[in-house]
């Protein structure tokens, strides 16, 4: 059996309470969509900030291989120099060793940092 419905007194009354749950909903919904759009931008300057930081980080990288690079030249030409007291020992070999563990500690890392 169909509910009964209301006399026309209620319905005055009905369509107020309707109004009033709408109105209070949209205004719920658009304090939602504020926040929602907020978080969002807030999500988008903190990648931004952190691809720039990546970026500069990279970029100190490249600069510290540089100078690495730089003082293991400048450390063979003084080994080289000096030779005569570094009898049975091989600069180049020595270097180059430490030189592949370093690219496979980069490997290592790099595999993890691409992911961003």
């Amino acid at each position: 059996m169909p509910p009964k419905r209301k006399q026309a007194k209620s319905d005055d009354t009905d369509d107020d309470e309707y109004r009033k749950k709408r109105d209070r909903n949209n205004q719920a919904v658009k304090r939602s969509r504020v926040k929602s759009k907020q978080r969002t931008q807030q999500t988008q300057g903190r990648v931004s900030e952190l691809r720039l930081k990546n970026r500069e980080l990279e970029a100190k990288i490249e600069n510290q291989k540089k100078n690495l690079k730089f003082l293991k030249e400048l450390f063979l030409t003084q080994a080289q120099a000096k030779s005569d007291k570094l009898s049975g020992v091989d600069l180049k070999q020595l270097l180059k060793d430490s030189d592949e563990e370093g690219d496979d500690k980069e490997a290592g890392s790099s595999a993890s940092t691409s992911r961003t």
